[in-house]
């Protein structure tokens, strides 16, 4: 295990990315015209964002960056940290698979460029696809993914509920239980103080999309058991298993009863509105900012332990979502009212 000595040489490392992050106040600047927000990018690591022609082909270079600073910090990461710093690459990895699954299964073509972990220097995915016959059936599919196994478990386990349920829909589904549990493996082995200061971060990114597997699953008419199996092995954040899965068994077949009687259990986010699209986006704006506050909080308190790596990559991917939601915003002549909402600041 690493020491705290280990930690603190990357300490400064993570505090000058973090001071590279473009501030809350500047995102809310950038506003259109898109020349004008282009003009600003060109001095910041974003420089060939600016230099881009459409939405998609600006989404792509942001996404680039992003990969790029994993790569970063995936290099100088003590080894049993490793697996924590890669999980902010390998969710998209898994929620690219699983939409290549559905689409398989739907009988559809796969349209790659829909894929955005494929960007990534290091991307499992990119290495099964480059297979002439990755394509050619469901069995094909699972079985050259086989060596990666983040990737083939999540889709192993998505298919059986397809097999199941017969509804291509629960593929796409399963990715929230997909993504919690890769996290929650990502610091599942270190030791118990290390331990505590990740899951601080990273709890309301769980419990986001926890939470958001409920509602989803309600909506679904997705069963009790498969539900259970989904989630159960995540041991952390205080979530008491017994309680939600009683809470989900009796309240279901509802979904605006079911966000009432789970918003007691969460710690870090809320679980409001009245309609279903409302409460699902109150979950993943609270999750979103409490993610902020948290990662925000961890530079600030006892920084020799994995949880500022996973702050600081926290802190990447929002920005990064963040400058998407501006640029495509701005190329779809959105005004500032429309897509402030959508910004995590």
């Amino acid at each position: 295990m690493g020491s705290p000595s280990t930690y603190a040489q990357i300490v400064p490392r993570l505090r000058y990315l973090k001071s590279t992050l473009i501030s809350p106040d500047k995102i809310r600047e950038l506003t259109p015209p898109l020349t004008d927000i282009y003009a600003y990018l060109r001095e910041t690591r974003y420089k060939a964002v600016s230099e881009t022609k459409n939405a998609q082909d600006a989404e792509k270079e942001i996404m680039k960056r992003f990969y790029s600073a994993v790569d970063e910090i995936s290099s100088f990461t003590p080894k049993e940290a490793v697996n924590l710093a890669l999980a902010f690459a390998r969710e998209d990895e898994i929620n690219d698979s699983l939409l290549v699954l559905r689409s398989i299964a739907e009988g559809k073509e796969v349209d790659k460029n829909n894929l955005t972990s494929l960007l990534w220097s290091q991307s499992s995915l990119n290495k099964i696809l480059a297979e002439p016959d990755s394509l050619a059936g469901i069995q094909r599919y699972l079985e050259i993914s086989l060596k990666y196994k983040h990737i083939y478990n999540a889709l192993k386990d998505a298919y059986s509920y397809f097999n199941e349920l017969k509804d291509s829909s629960v593929i796409t589904w399963y990715s929230l239980s997909a993504t919690s549990n890769l996290y929650y493996d990502s610091f599942s082995d270190l030791n118990s103080i290390d331990k505590n200061y990740v899951s601080k971060t990273l709890c309301p990114i769980i419990e986001g999309k926890i939470a958001l597997g409920l509602i989803q699953a309600s909506l679904l008419k997705i069963p009790a058991r498969i539900i259970e199996l989904s989630f159960s092995k995540i041991n952390a954040c205080n979530i008491s298993w017994n309680k939600i899965s009683s809470i989900y068994e009796r309240e279901s077949a509802d979904p605006i009863a079911l966000s009432t009687s789970l918003r007691e259990h969460f710690k870090y986010i809320k679980i409001e509105g009245k309609k279903e699209e409302e409460i699902m986006d109150s979950i993943r704006k609270s999750s979103n900012l409490s993610a902020k506050r948290s990662s925000e909080a961890a530079f600030q308190s006892y920084p020799f332990s994995p949880s500022l790596i996973s702050a600081a990559l926290i802190l990447l991917k929002q920005e990064a979502s963040n400058l998407k939601t501006v640029i495509s915003s701005a190329y779809l002549r959105l005004n500032k009212d429309e897509y402030e909402q959508l910004l995590i600041i």
